[in-house]
């Protein structure tokens, strides 16, 4: 890192103990709490709460993978900038007047709705390849393998979960239009797309390793994503309510469900500031080193 980007920061109070690991996990600590915050307020002002929280922690993802992207040449440089749209286009959806807004569509608003999900996922389907063109290594380990096993299986039982209920829509009551289809699709997606991030960030981690550089931002990074398509899966089939359900009487009303989406978000900001400024705090650690010595010499 050049010395002049440095001077951008305002200064830190570096010492040697200081690492990403160690910040993150007393970032991710105040994090809890404000997450925490909505389950213990009242509904009304809780539900006022989530709807400006959600946003704006993916606003502030997203303004920071940008910074990120600016430290990285080539396919980083890349992976950051499609992870920035994809937080980006994950605040509109959270944002109730813009959807309102996109109430002019009429009857193609559910289709409109399905367009930008899709956009959506397509910007972290491009991160996520971006990312494996810049880690050499091709192998995963006996434990990544057992991790990946995992999400697998709780990818196919999110997505059967629904088959039953789709089956009676179509068989039973003669009743399968294109919207309830593309929800199915979506829950396709989202369970394909979690067990694709689960091997590229652990290939990345081992390359990491590799290189002897660190690894766990990153790591925080994809386990909020994770975290944040898999929220709603998981309490629908925690609690045998129907995802529609938990939409319409769940959501911003400062339940579990509004905690667990709120921490997935500030994970990913908290990981991406981490990321963004362990250079700075490498910097900073160095020029300590250098002014110890001059002062021993002197």
């Amino acid at each position: 890192m050049h010395p002049e980007r440095a001077s951008l920061y305002p200064p830190l109070i570096i010492d040697e103990n200081m690492n990403p690991r160690l910040v993150l996990k007393v970032m991710i600590l105040f994090m809890v709490l404000f997450a925490l915050i909505c389950l213990i307020l009242p509904v009304t002002i809780a539900s006022g709460y989530t709807k400006v929280m959600h946003p704006l922690a993916l606003l502030i993802g997203a303004v920071l993978s940008q910074r990120v992207a600016s430290i990285y040449q080539s396919e980083l440089r890349k992976a950051f900038i499609f992870l920035s749209l994809f937080l980006f286009l994950m605040m509109l959806a959270h944002i109730d007047p813009f959807m309102a807004l996109l109430g002019i569509f009429g009857d193609l608003f559910p289709l409109v709705v399905l367009i930008m999900q899709w956009l959506t996922y397509a910007m972290l389907v491009l991160c996520s390849l971006s990312v494996l063109k810049v880690t050499e290594l091709r192998e995963i380990s006996k434990t990544g393998g057992i991790a990946i096993a995992v999400v697998s299986v709780i990818g196919i039982l999110i997505v059967t979960y629904h088959i039953p209920s789709l089956l009676q829509q179509i068989f039973v009551f003669h009743y399968a239009a294109v919207y309830t289809l593309s929800l199915l699709l979506i829950r396709i997606a989202d369970a394909a797309i979690v067990i694709m991030l689960v091997p590229v960030v652990i290939l990345y981690a081992q390359q990491m390793k590799v290189e002897g550089r660190e690894s766990i931002t990153f790591t925080a990074i994809i386990g909020g994503i994770i975290l944040s398509l898999t929220a709603a899966y998981v309490y629908e089939i925690g609690l045998g309510m129907p995802l529609q359900l938990v939409k319409q009487e769940v959501y911003h009303t400062g339940s579990i469900l509004d905690a667990l989406y709120l921490f997935s978000y500030l994970i990913i900001a908290t990981g991406l500031y981490v990321h963004r400024r362990y250079d700075e705090w490498g910097f900073a650690l160095i020029e300590q080193a250098l002014g110890r010595v001059n002062e021993h010499e002197s």
